[in-house]
């Protein structure tokens, strides 16, 4: 399974260079990691009936839940492979239930994390199909998600300083994702405030981690040892030291930073161009 679990990273480090067809095959290998990875015993007769009525209740099979709740890391990168297949209320799902595994472990900075990409997730799906259905096809549901996201990061604390910092930078980027569908929703003045609460939380974030490491330098403290990052897990998301309001024009920083839709990037940069 182990196997499966690295074809599905390689394709998870790519971002939104993978295609589709990579996107949806990597999902499967995640899928099928989950399954292996379960404690739960298919041939259970008991596991069975119990698998038949959570089926009723979930749009995964128990053991793939199971899974989850062994390795929600991977369940993130799970939900981030979807989006870029275009499944984006499957990956909404799947970001729930990751969040729910790391609040099950008291792990609240990743929990919040997945949180807010549930929430872009959603903000990704608007408008990509006409015909979609699911709450990705719901503006005002879409909006409450994010909103309700957004909110959850207030007291999020914790030891690892950089962690906290990457729950900021993510929050950042869900109020920039947020202010593009308002405006598209013609809400100009609830746009605007969130994003210039994005601003200033990102700048005091980028000041925040430039003071720290002028107090290095000063002190001629040595860098921590560098992890290099491997681009597929939640712990390379976006941090403190690329934190920036005007990052999210640089079509670059969009592009391989970011896991955005066609018609998410459309709304943001309609934002940025016209209410500037």
């Amino acid at each position: 399974y182990t196997s499966r679990l690295g074809r599905a990273r390689a394709v998870r480090s790519l971002g939104s260079s993978a295609t589709p067809t990579q996107a949806l095959q990597a999902a499967n290998d995640y899928e099928i990691y989950f399954n292996y990875i379960s404690r739960i015993d298919a041939d259970d007769e008991d596991d069975q009936e119990q698998d038949n009525a959570l089926s009723k209740s979930s749009f995964l099979p128990r053991a793939v839940l199971d899974g989850i709740q062994r390795n929600p890391y991977a369940a993130w990168e799970w939900g981030m492979v979807e989006r870029v297949a275009g499944n984006y209320d499957r990956a909404a799902g799947i970001h729930q239930l990751a969040s729910n595994a790391f609040e099950e472990i008291g792990d609240k900075p990743r929990a919040v994390i997945c949180r807010l990409d549930r929430g872009l997730d959603l903000a990704a799906g608007l408008n990509e199909d006409s015909g979609r259905k699911g709450v990705s096809g719901d503006v005002t549901k879409v909006k409450e998600i994010l909103e309700t996201a957004i909110q959850a990061t207030v007291n999020t604390e914790g030891r690892d300083i950089e962690l906290l910092q990457r729950v900021v930078a993510k929050e950042g980027e869900a109020r920039v994702a947020l202010s593009g569908v308002l405006w598209e929703s013609k809400d100009k003045a609830a746009a605007e405030s969130q994003f210039g609460e994005a601003c200033g939380r990102l700048d005091e974030l980028n000041a925040d981690y430039q003071t720290r490491e002028k107090e290095r330098i000063k002190k001629g403290r040595m860098l921590p040892p560098q992890v290099q990052r491997l681009g597929f897990s939640i712990d390379d998301i976006v941090g403190a030291d690329e934190a920036s309001c005007s990052r999210f024009k640089n079509e670059k920083f969009v592009e391989d930073k970011l896991v955005w839709s066609a018609s998410l990037k459309s709304k943001v940069n309609k934002f940025l161009n016209l209410s500037r």
